[in-house]
């Protein structure tokens, strides 16, 4: 440690009266006490107050392998935040840590931080001493080396450097340019259709309600966007059109109007399902046109009960699979999409009532998910009807339709916004695009994230029945 450090010296300074000459000595054999060398190291892991750490390597590794996952999006979204007496492990997307390959190790379940105190190890001023699965050690070049002690006998072995502004993720400067993929045939109705990407496996998945099979059915299909293969499940209990998606813990999560329903990611065997309403806590019926969010196994369902309160979030966990109620909005809201981010909720637009999701709204709520009632009010530039949201790091993407007319039936124009919210500093940004709508009716339906590009399902709502449906993508920072 005592190379990365100036040395010490005892600086005397005499000051003459009579002419203004200063002189300096220096005693270089002064050696630096152990608490002096430990409130150094407290500079360099603070800055004084907090400071970020990100992960420049990491390799998980057990008696037959040692698996180098440096790279993946799962650890790329960790950050460490070091207080005077306090580390914060904000974990982003948990890791699998029995995985054999660093594919393997890729997963999409969004987890909760963690909070550890943590001091000096006995006489030493760069071993800190976490809690029994973490190690950390100060290097003399400033960075620091962990080792995590994972399942199983699994140890992750980590370096921690600095995390400089630059390291955070930047809004678009310039206009998002989307061009079409290709397209899917689908019968879309009335902004009710669920989308979701995952970081895993390369793909998207889409929940939407249709005519298959003689009757009113739910189909969820998946898109590999490596080999371009699709794949996909019909069941005939459509639980209205609503639907919001989400990958928990290698299951897929499809939030219905009348049902939570999990899916195998393989499309094996009949989904679990468990009614909404008989769990409602109000004991109310239907919830329609909400938003969903998801951190661990708890999925926050935002607005959108028609039966009930539509300011109220409820929160459905899978473990216990029941709701209880989480927190109340200032207003009701209908169609405001949410996500987490470092253990807050944050919800984009919405509209105050239903059917005719309108007037539409404008607010961003922040919700601490560890002190409910404390919600903040920031703004968008643009009302939204019914917004999109999904999460990249520190930025949130924000996609939605804004309606001209009275309700949903008697739309006669709609506008495509696409926004950014920035976490670090609570700023949103509108993005420009060059989505073309000279129908005036075509709209953004659902949008998702995989990897830097954007989708998004593009086209007119109010046709009716199976059509082909564009899917467009656009790179983001």
């Amino acid at each position: 440690m005592k190379k990365i450090i100036v040395s010490l010296a005892i600086i005397t300074l005499f000051s003459c009266s009579n002419d203004d000459s200063t002189i300096v000595e220096t005693n270089p054999e002064v050696t630096p006490t152990l608490a002096e060398l430990q409130a150094i190291t407290t500079q360099l892991l603070t800055n004084n107050n907090e400071k970020g750490w990100r992960i420049s390597q990491a390799e998980l590794r057990n008696n037959q392998n040692t698996i180098d996952i440096s790279t993946n999006f799962n650890v790329v979204d960790d950050e460490f935040l070091f207080t005077a007496s306090t580390l914060e492990w904000r974990k982003g997307n948990e890791i699998n840590y029995q995985a054999m390959t660093s594919q393997q190790a890729k997963l999409d379940y969004y987890v909760a931080p963690e909070t550890y105190s943590y001091d000096f190890s006995s006489g030493s001023d760069t071993q800190l001493s976490v809690n029994s699965a973490i190690s950390l050690t100060v290097q003399e070049n400033g960075s620091i080396a962990g080792i995590i002690q994972a399942e199983n006998d699994v140890e992750m072995h980590i370096t921690l450097v600095a995390k400089n502004a630059q390291d955070y993720l930047t809004p678009e400067s310039a206009p998002l340019q989307f061009t079409e993929e290709f397209t899917i045939n689908m019968s879309l109705e009335h902004f009710g259709t669920g989308m979701i990407g995952s970081e895993s496996d390369n793909s998207f998945y889409i929940a939407h309600r249709g005519f298959y099979n003689n009757a009113q059915a739910q189909r969820i299909i998946k898109k590999d966007l490596t080999s371009g293969v699709e794949t996909e499940q019909i069941i005939n209990n459509n639980h209205f059109a609503y639907k919001k998606m989400h990958l928990i813990n290698n299951q897929l999560a499809v939030v219905n109007s009348q049902a939570v329903e999990i899916y195998d990611l393989g499309f094996s065997g009949t989904p679990m399902s468990y009614p909404t309403a008989s769990q409602l806590p109000s004991g109310t019926g239907l919830s329609v046109v909400y938003g969903t969010a998801t951190q661990g196994d708890d999925v926050y369902v935002i607005g959108g009960n028609f039966g009930g309160n539509p300011a109220t979030i409820y929160k459905f966990n899978l473990a216990t699979q029941t709701y209880t109620t989480f927190a109340t909005l200032p207003a009701g809201r209908y169609g405001a999409d949410a996500t987490i981010v470092n253990n807050t909720l944050y919800i984009f637009g919405g509209a105050t009532s239903f059917p005719s999701v309108q007037p539409a709204q404008n607010t961003i709520y922040s919700i601490p998910l560890n002190n409910p009632s404390a919600i903040q009010t920031f703004q968008m530039n643009n009302s939204i009807n019914v917004s999109y949201v999904k999460v990249r790091q520190n930025l949130i993407y924000i996609a939605g339709i804004k309606f001209v007319g009275n309700t949903v039936n008697g739309i006669t124009q709609r506008e495509s916004i696409i926004g950014v919210f920035n976490t670090v500093n609570n700023t949103y940004e509108e993005l420009q695009h060059n989505l073309n709508n000279t129908s005036g009716i075509k709209g953004i339906e659902e949008m998702c994230l995989v990897g830097n590009k954007m989708y998004i399902i593009y086209g007119d709502m109010l046709g009716e029945g199976l059509q082909d449906w564009s899917i467009y993508s656009a790179t983001i920072n």
